[in-house]
């Protein structure tokens, strides 16, 4: 049998940053058609801001390897709306995700396909384990960079097309000052 070799690596824990890793940038301009408020989309647009970047170190797709990333999250708004990531399903929607809180303030927003949404906030030390078929996303409610690593199986995919059609039953967003979630009035069955 042949072995793969162990692996280690530094994650800067102030920056998010694995050095070496794949990194992935996300600009405001990705996520059209994700936030309601088109308009103050449009406005913040016109600077088209880094809403979040990954850092991946990732495996061959295979039955039994784990694929791990640092994500770091800006803090923002759109309208009321907070930053946030696409958010997806699993391709094999049976796989499972573990998540830990490094640097901010944020939460994770989950839905089943059926709509049936959780939000659990999060800071460093939370972790939050999301069970298989359900959709997350992370969101950044504070005013610094919310900084997250996800352990999930090499062979799980993003499944980001569901998320681009129906969008989340619910959204995060500020309302006199505190962070309220509420529903979708875009969201679709």
């Amino acid at each position: 049998m042949e072995y793969k070799n162990p692996i280690g690596v530094n994650i800067d824990l102030e920056t998010g940053v694995i050095p070496g890793a794949k990194k992935l940038v996300r600009r405001l301009s990705s996520l059209k058609g994700y936030f309601l408020d088109e308009e103050a989309y449009n406005e913040l647009l016109k600077d088209d801001p880094v809403v979040y970047e990954v850092y991946a170190v990732e495996q061959d797709e295979k039955d039994g390897d784990l694929n791990f990333a640092t994500t770091v999250l800006y803090p923002g708004k759109v309208g009321k709306e907070f930053f946030f990531t696409k958010g997806h399903f699993h391709s094999k929607a049976d796989r499972a995700e573990i998540y830990y809180g490094i640097k901010g303030k944020g939460g994770m927003l989950l839905q089943t396909p059926e709509g049936k949404a959780e939000w659990i906030p999060m800071g460093p030390g939370t972790v939050v384990y999301v069970p298989p078929y359900w959709a997350h996303r992370t969101v950044n409610t504070g005013d610094e960079p919310f900084i997250f690593l996800a352990v999930y199986p090499a062979d799980a995919g993003h499944d980001y097309g569901s998320i681009a059609e129906k969008g989340f039953s619910k959204i995060v967003i500020e309302e006199n000052g505190e962070v309220k979630v509420v529903d979708n009035p875009r969201w679709r069955e």
